[in-house]
């Protein structure tokens, strides 16, 4: 797994697309070739460092290959919290971008309906009552 968080280092701080496309394709080079656990962790960390990352987002947004690739890995995380909740910041910046930019509510709408809403404060995917009814 650590070949491929070097790879998604590397092309993040780059915005080499197509790597990061290889890597969350399908054969025997590609994340396929790992196991499901580290599907999952391989994903979270491709989220964590394109969230991260302060060039990255949101130009990636604007590649339809990018799109598929961060749907692809929201589709595989694991069921604990990604380190500062970046799946979430993803999301909303997904929709925000789904809503401004392509005027597609239609898709804004199924990638916010994936967020992790929490009821425990203090929790990293904590939301009161009102900020779930929000939407922002």
């Amino acid at each position: 797994m650590e070949r491929f968080t070097g790879v998604i280092d590397t092309a993040v701080q780059s915005g080499d697309y197509g790597t990061l496309a290889n890597v969350f394709s399908f054969g025997p080079s590609s994340w396929q070739s790992l196991g499901q656990g580290e599907q999952r962790s391989l994903a979270a960390h491709m989220i964590k460092t394109a969230v991260g990352s302060p060039t990255f987002l949101p130009k990636a947004f604007g590649s339809n290959q990018m799109m598929n690739m961060f749907l692809e890995a929201l589709k595989h995380l694991p069921a604990s919290p990604v380190e500062g909740a970046s799946d979430n910041r993803l999301r909303q910046m997904m929709f925000d971008y789904y809503v401004n930019e392509e005027g597609d509510y239609s898709a804004a709408a199924n990638v916010l309906s994936g967020m992790r809403m929490d009821g425990d404060e203090g929790g990293v995917y904590y939301f009161s009552a009102a900020e779930k009814c929000d939407g922002e």
